[in-house]
C-alpha cells in the first residue's frame, strides 16, 4: 500500500509541476483544526468554513493528506444514496479491522473533504486512520478524484438534480466520466448494471469494473416507474425498452436501435421478504456464492445502496461473513430515515432533494400503517438547489388519496409557501396544510398534533434537514454528527 501511494504522490507532483511544501501544509492543517474547534463551541458543524479557509492557504492540502493513508481512499458519488452508502462501506472496513475517517456529516465538496481530513489528522500532520471513505458530491468528483486519486470509487446513480448546478442527466454523466477518467491506473470502479446511463460509461484502460443490480421478479404492483429521466439509449439515442423498471429509469432495459442492453451484474439481488419489524430479508449472488441476509434498512432506494456497499467490498477482497455481519448491524446514516423516540410518539426523518428520491421516500412513508402527521421543509440554498420547480415532479398525489391518514400536514422551511401550493395542486385543501417557515416550530406544532403511540414524519432538503436536526439535538433527541460514532 505505501508504494502505491508514493506512485500515486510522484504522478501528482508530476502532473501539477509542484513540490509538496510540509510547512505550507502545517500551517493550514493547524488554521483547519483551530476553526473546527471553535465552530463546534459554537454549535455548529464544522464542515465548511475550516476547508475553505486551509484549501485557501494549501490548494493541495487534500492530496497531501489523503496520499498520507496507507490503505488509500475510497470514493463514493452520484446522485441519490451517497450518504447511506458511504455509511454502509465505512461499518464493512471498521468490521474488517480498519481504522477508517469519513465525512459522516455529508459535506461532500473539497472544503468538506479537507475539514474531514484534517480533523482526523495530528497538529503534526500524522492521519489517525487507515482509510478514508469519502463521499463526494457528483460535480466535485472530476476535481476530488484528481486530487485524492482513490483506490476505488463506487457510482450509484445519475438523476436529474439540482437543475441549476447541473441541468439535464446528460451533464451529470460528463461530469462522472471525467470524474473516472482522472481516477489512478489499477484503481477499481463499482457501477449500477440497472442505470443505463452509467452501464454505458467507458472504464479506464487499467481499471477494474464491478456491477451490481437488481434480478428481482415480483407483482406488478411491487415496483413502478416513478419518474423517468432517461428515455433513449445514452449511446445511440433510440427508444429504451424495459422488460423490469425498479424505479425512475433502473431496471432492466434493451435499446431498440444498436441493441446495447443491460449488463449481467456482478453482484446482483434475487429475492427480498419485507418483514412487519422494519427489517428485510435478501439473498444477495455474488460470483461464487450467495448471501442471505438480514438488513435493518427500508425502502427499495436503500437494496440498491446495500449492493454497492457488498460489491465495493468484494472488489476489495473482505470475506462474506464481514459483510454479513457489518450490515446485520447497520443503522440509517445522518438525516436518511433516521428514526427517534420522544414521549411514546416515533419521529421518522429522510432527507428528499429531487423527484426520483422524493418519490421513493413518499412511496416508503405509505407503507407504513396508521395515521401519520408529516412535516414538509424546502430551503432553497445553494446546497439545496435555488430551483425549486423539481417539488411539482414529485408524485405529491399518492399522499391525496389516502389523506385521511394524513391528520396533519405541515409545510415549513424558507420555501414553505410553494410546498403550501403544490399541496394544493396535489388535491388537499388550503385548510388542510398547516405554514410554519420557521422548521423548530414546525416540528414543535407536528408534536402537539402527534399523540402518544403516534407517528411523525419529516421530509427536508439538506440544509433543512440539518436545522431540523439541531432542534431535534436541542429535544434530547440523538447527537450532533461529530459526536456520534
Amino acid at each position: 500500500m505505501e508504494a502505491g501511494n508514493n506512485q500515486r504522490q510522484n504522478q501528482h507532483n508530476k502532473a501539477t509541476g509542484r513540490r509538496p511544501s510540509g510547512l505550507r501544509l502545517l500551517v493550514a492543517s493547524w488554521i483547519g483544526k483551530i476553526l473546527i474547534t471553535l465552530t463546534r463551541r459554537l454549535g455548529k458543524g464544522g464542515t465548511t468554513l475550516p476547508g475553505r479557509v486551509a484549501l485557501a492557504v494549501d490548494p493541495e492540502l487534500n492530496f497531501k493528506l489523503a496520499a498520507r493513508l496507507k490503505g488509500g481512499t475510497l470514493m463514493i458519488t452520484g446522485t441519490n444514496g451517497k450518504t447511506t452508502t458511504a455509511s454502509l462501506i465505512d461499518g464493512i472496513l471498521e468490521k474488517s479491522g480498519l481504522k477508517c475517517i469519513h465525512n459522516q456529516s455529508g459535506s461532500n465538496m473539497s472544503w468538506g473533504v479537507a475539514s474531514t481530513l484534517i480533523e482526523n489528522s495530528s497538529w503534526t500532520g500524522r492521519i489517525d486512520g487507515d482509510m478514508a471513505v469519502m463521499e463526494v458530491d457528483e460535480g466535485a468528483f472530476p476535481g476530488i478524484a484528481a486530487a485524492l486519486q482513490p483506490r476505488g470509487v463506487v457510482v450509484t446513480n445519475i438523476f436529474r438534480d439540482q437543475l441549476d448546478r447541473f441541468g439535464e442527466i446528460d451533464s451529470i454523466q460528463a461530469l462522472i466520466k471525467a470524474g473516472l477518467d482522472a481516477m489512478p491506473p489499477e484503481s477499481f470502479q463499482v457501477i449500477n448494471a440497472d442505470d443505463p446511463s452509467l452501464a454505458s460509461l467507458e472504464k479506464n484502460k487499467n481499471s477494474s469494473r464491478w456491477t451490481y443490480g437488481l434480478d428481482l421478479e415480483l407483482p406488478p404492483d411491487r415496483f413502478e416507474n416513478t419518474g423517468q429521466d432517461l428515455k433513449t439509449c445514452p449511446v445511440c439515442f433510440h427508444k429504451l425498452d424495459y422488460t423490469r423498471i425498479y424505479f425512475a429509469h433502473l431496471g432492466h432495459y434493451r435499446c431498440t436501435g444498436c441493441n446495447y442492453r443491460r449488463p449481467e451484474p456482478d453482484v446482483k439481488l434475487t429475492d427480498l421478504n419485507e418483514g412487519a419489524s422494519g427489517t428485510s430479508r435478501i439473498r444477495v449472488s455474488l460470483p461464487d456464492q450467495t448471501l442471505q441476509l438480514e438488513i435493518p434498512l427500508l425502502g427499495t432506494y436503500n437494496l440498491y445502496n446495500i449492493l454497492a456497499a457488498i460489491t465495493c467490498a468484494r472488489a476489495m477482497d473482505i470475506s462474506s461473513q464481514i459483510i454479513s455481519s457489518a450490515l446485520k448491524e447497520a443503522t440509517p446514516s445522518f438525516g436518511r430515515m433516521e428514526r427517534f423516540k420522544k414521549e411514546g410518539r416515533e419521529i421518522i426523518m429522510a432527507l428528499v432533494k429531487n423527484p426520483v428520491g422524493a418519490n421513493e421516500v413518499l412511496r416508503t412513508v405509505l407503507n407504513w400503517t396508521g395515521q401519520i402527521n408529516l412535516v414538509v421543509a424546502i430551503n432553497d440554498r445553494i446546497a439545496d438547489g435555488t430551483d425549486v420547480s423539481w417539488l411539482w415532479d414529485v408524485d405529491f398525489e399518492q399522499l391525496y388519496t389516502v389523506k385521511d391518514r394524513f391528520p396533519t400536514v405541515i409545510a415549513s422551511g424558507l420555501r414553505a409557501r410553494d410546498m403550501a401550493v403544490r399541496f394544493k395542486y396535489a388535491g388537499f385543501e388550503p385548510g388542510q396544510v398547516l405554514v410554519e417557515e420557521n422548521t423548530g416550530r414546525a416540528i414543535e406544532k407536528a408534536m402537539e398534533h402527534t399523540a402518544p403511540g403516534g407517528r411523525l414524519f419529516i421530509l427536508p432538503t439538506y440544509t433543512a434537514m440539518l436545522e431540523m436536526r439541531e432542534h431535534l439535538n436541542k429535544m434530547g433527541l440523538g447527537n450532533p454528527y461529530w459526536e456520534e460514532s
